[in-house]
């Protein structure tokens, strides 16, 4: 292999042109960086990049030279690693599982070095999953935004080429919940059917289902005959949701069977969300002959029955936990438990 070097000052890099090589010949490497260890000089250079051009190469150095870094050719699953192992320490277990499952979306780009990657190779592993719901790409596209944000606070990168991915525009979908009739016929199936009782309770209490199986029998204020739960936004957390009247009896049931959580395996520990969806609210549903609706269809029928009950939108978000409750707030800055107590009780 013959080299053509471009000479420069000792200590600024060099770019040289390779003969071999014809559509990118030009080679711009690192300066030579001295690690001093008692006698021993320890020098180590890297390769920046390949270049259709000598000036494309020099401008490729300076730039180097202007934002040095010790990650210059770290690969977009290497940053994945070391983003997730500081940002998962701040976010609820729901949270990780979502990132790690867009990040397996992500796997075509592993071993591609973050300093290559561009809009177009990320908007294509968003094209390519197009069929997933909206909550899901986006959640593809916060992944890549924060991931590159972490790769310029540490001068891999100097722009942000997520901040320009384009998801694909979604339908409308109503949002199905349980009829009266249905919901009926699970009131009437408490104390007959095995965990008719907690689904019920989540129709009555708006929580989602991880929440809901998070609850504590310290969540429960008996005095005050209130809920306090929620871990997704900041608009949902610890938000105070009064116990409806039907379900009270059936709550401090639970909660006397002395578990971690209200509700609970036989022994008391945690139950996980995904087992209970497969072995206790889907064929819970089935018995009692009722359409298998997804356990999310339990908070729609809350926020249904709340509305035509006559509650107010701003209650309903409070109760929800819905981010747009966060804007009402600055105008509804405290919210009475009485008044979401009236809210809760006219579903009747």
């Amino acid at each position: 292999m013959a080299r053509r070097k471009i000479k420069r000052e000792n200590g600024t890099g060099s770019v040289y042109k390779r003969s071999d090589m014809k559509r990118r010949p030009w080679v711009a490497v690192t300066p030579t960086r001295y690690d001093v260890d008692g006698e021993k000089l320890v020098a180590e250079r890297e390769i920046i990049g390949y270049y259709a051009t000598a000036q494309e190469a020099k401008d490729a150095l300076e730039d180097y030279r202007r934002h040095p870094t010790t990650k210059l050719n770290m690969t977009w699953e290497e940053l994945y690693d070391e983003w997730s192992e500081l940002h998962f320490r701040e976010i609820s277990h729901q949270m990780v599982d979502c990132y790690k499952a867009a990040w397996t979306k992500m796997l075509p780009l592993r071993d591609v070095l973050v300093r290559e990657i561009r809009t177009g190779q990320l908007q294509s592993i968003v094209d390519a999953h197009s069929s997933l719901s909206k909550s899901s790409l986006e959640k593809l596209r916060a992944l890549s935004n924060q991931m590159m944000e972490y790769a310029m606070q540490n001068d891999i990168i100097h722009k942000n080429y997520a901040k320009f991915i384009r998801l694909p525009k979604k339908e409308k979908t109503v949002k199905d919940c349980f009829s009266d009739l249905e919901l009926k016929k699970i009131e009437q199936a408490v104390g007959v059917i095995p965990w008719a009782d907690a689904i019920l309770m989540m129709c009555y209490t708006g929580f989602r289902v991880t929440e809901f199986l998070t609850l504590t029998p310290h969540c429960y204020d008996r005095q005050a005959g209130t809920l306090t739960g929620g871990l997704k936004t900041d608009a949902g957390r610890d938000r105070v949701v009064p116990v409806h009247h039907k379900i009270k009896p059936l709550l401090e049931n639970w909660i006397a069977k002395g578990g971690d959580t209200i509700i609970c395996n036989n022994d008391g520990s945690p139950m996980n969300a995904n087992y209970f969806r497969k072995h206790k609210y889907y064929p819970a549903l089935e018995s009692i002959g009722v359409r298998k609706l997804s356990p999310h269809a339990t908070r729609h029928t809350f926020a249904t029955r709340l509305a035509t009950a006559g509650a107010r939108p701003e209650d309903i978000q409070a109760l929800a936990g819905h981010e747009d409750y966060s804007m009402t707030a600055n105008v509804y800055i405290h919210k009475d438990v009485e008044a979401l107590r009236e809210a809760v009780e006219r579903m009747g």
